[in-house]
């Protein structure tokens, strides 16, 4: 796709021509429809914003940029885009440094200031650079000089397409600016290995494992379970159902609270009804725990909540107290002639 964006083979189709924008001549440029168009031809799409949003794509990463309105946006329209040299684009300039910035600025500088002239953080950089690399200052003059020297031989319409590409290099590349990139392309290609004959009977025994396990099967009979999960617990939602007797945050009613509590000598029916849903549920309430420790200790095996309870306490204990707890479960229900084993 970038290949096709030589200007040499895209002036088959879409050419590069002079434009006219109030009166002045800006060489070497195309609409954004000319673009649009050219773009959805080559890729074939049906719809019209498909081809727009892959030029917008393609001038976020500095393969096109805008002549006259500095844009993020490509326009279907008749504003005027530029295709980047293939010398900047950012799949060639893989690194840019300090020292090119600050000769960049300090060839502006010795230009026209009226036309070349720097912008607020443009000057910003200059100064921030100028104090990190004082030691090389003059290195940094000379080659300004020398690279100025070299485009002053060129003609008048070469060097304005040439400034604006060198412009929207620097606006979008600069040292200290997020990379659109968020990984480099050339550094993903370093990452690609060809796959091997191991890899393939790797994923050959996956998947003869797969079928095997059926693990299509587990998934359907998980999601029954988690709707019938949510059918039983609707009832005890408050953002579902609405509470009983009311809501205290809407009536001020604290009712529900107070029938709620742990310490309510009768348990609301609701409260009670959910015990029956689950184990979990019903040792995980302070007043139906009390409830099975009674039924419990007439069975004669109290022990064992008392056990479990223990456990659960164990496994929230700070680190401190790991060790002490433990010696106290093991004395009390583990230990040979333990009281409760």
């Amino acid at each position: 796709m970038i290949s096709v964006l030589q200007p040499e083979l895209i002036a088959q189709s879409a050419p590069l021509k002079t434009h006219k924008y109030f009166r002045v001549a800006v060489p070497q440029a195309l609409t954004g429809q000319t673009l649009v168009a050219f773009l959805q031809e080559l890729m074939a799409f049906d719809d019209l914003a498909d081809a727009l949003h892959l030029a917008t794509l393609l001038l976020q990463h500095g393969y096109i940029f805008p002549v006259i309105e500095h844009s993020l946006l490509v326009k279907d329209d008749n504003t005027l885009y530029r295709l980047q040299l293939p010398y900047f684009w950012p799949s060639h300039a893989t690194h840019t440094d300090n020292v090119e910035y600050a000769i960049y600025l300090s060839k502006r500088l010795m230009r026209n200031e009226q036309k070349h002239g720097l912008e607020e953080d443009e000057v910003e950089a200059y100064n921030k650079l100028l104090e990190l690399l004082g030691h090389m200052w003059d290195f940094i003059t000379v080659q300004a000089e020398m690279q100025l020297k070299i485009q002053k031989e060129k003609k008048k319409s070469d060097k304005v397409v040439y400034d604006s590409e060198e412009r929207a290099f620097w606006r979008t590349r600069r040292p200290g600016q997020a990379n659109c990139l968020e990984q480099h392309i050339q550094k993903r290609e370093k990452k690609l290995r060809k796959r091997t004959a191991a890899v393939y009977r790797t994923e050959l025994e996956r998947l003869k494992f797969t079928l095997k396990t059926k693990p299509w099967l587990k998934a359907v009979k998980a999601s029954e379970t988690m709707v019938s999960w949510c059918e039983q617990f609707h009832d005890y939602d408050p953002f579902i159902s609405t509470p009983q007797p009311s809501n205290p945050w809407i009536s001020d009613d604290t009712n529900l609270w107070v029938l709620n509590t742990d310490s309510v000598e009768v348990p609301t029916e609701r409260r009670v009804k959910r015990w029956g849903l689950s184990i979990q549920e019903l040792v995980r309430d302070p007043i139906g725990r009390q409830v099975l420790e009674t039924f419990l200790e007439s069975e004669f095996s109290s022990e064992n909540i008392r056990f479990w309870m223990a456990i659960q306490d164990l496994k929230f204990s700070t680190n401190e107290q790991v060790e002490r707890k433990a010696q106290r479960i093991y004395e009390e229900f583990l230990s040979s002639g333990a009281p409760c084993q």
